[in-house]
């Protein structure tokens, strides 16, 4: 009996042990063989550009300095990943699609790299939209001719930056589904924005006062330059820093 009981204890001992060690193995999974690529569009002769911009899942980062209409990079680890890009120029309008593939082969095994760099044209009025479905998303969209922005975010973290020299009003619509949002705002511009009592999370405005339903800066009342913007999340913090 004695025995037998001697064998149980050491069995979980051992059982403990091996449990113990798995804990402090660790487990290195090689990154799989990732895939580099770009794109260059030219203007085509278009004075102003409708951009659209669709990313499933990864790292998305959207700045200008473009050459022409867009210059791009991804990287990707898997061939059938490759964005599906589309460019047209109609009466001077330039509409540029930048989507994921419609059935990309997203696999949960090993590490996945997917990271889009976009640089978009500095030199014609921009309407754009962005839908990222989740992970990071930086839009450092500043030097930009920004007319209209549409950003749809499901899940992950943003940051919005708009500072730079704006000579046009800008009207804005941010949705967040869930995750940590930055807005970066200029302070020379008047700025009003509302939804901030939807969702749930902080949300925080340095610098602004609330005006009915909005939130507004000092420099809104007497602007030259306005942006108009609706700025809503479900679930996360948003953080709006006005910047010299």
């Amino acid at each position: 009996m004695r025995t037998s009981k001697m064998r149980v204890a050491l069995a979980a001992l051992a059982v403990s042990a091996l449990i113990a060690a798995a804990g402090c193995v660790q487990v290195e999974i090689p990154m799989p063989e990732t895939t580099s690529d770009s794109d260059s569009i030219g203007s085509g002769g278009a004075s102003e550009l409708v951009a659209s911009i669709e990313m499933g899942a990864g790292r998305l980062t959207v700045a200008g300095g473009a050459s022409g209409a867009m210059d791009a990079d991804y990287d990707f680890t898997d061939t059938d990943w490759r964005p599906e890009v589309r460019y047209d120029v109609n009466d001077g309008e330039g509409r540029l699609s930048v989507r994921t593939p419609s059935e990309p082969r997203f696999s949960l095994s090993g590490r996945m790299r997917y990271d889009w760099r976009i640089a978009l044209s500095n030199e014609m009025p921009i309407d754009l939209s962005v839908t990222m479905g989740a992970g990071e998303t930086d839009l450092d969209l500043g030097s930009l001719d920004l007319r209209r922005l549409q950003v749809t975010l499901g899940a992950g973290d943003a940051t919005i930056d708009l500072v730079g020299d704006a000579q046009h009003d800008l009207v804005a619509d941010i949705t967040a589904g869930a995750g940590a949002v930055t807005l970066r705002v200029p302070s020379d511009v008047g700025v009003r924005v509302v939804g901030y009592q939807d969702g749930l999370g902080s949300y925080r405005a340095d610098g602004f006062a609330q005006d009915g339903n909005a939130l507004v800066n000092d420099a809104y009342e007497d602007a030259d330059v306005r942006f108009e913007i609706t700025l809503r999340r479900g679930l996360g913090d948003v953080t709006i820093e006005t910047v010299e």
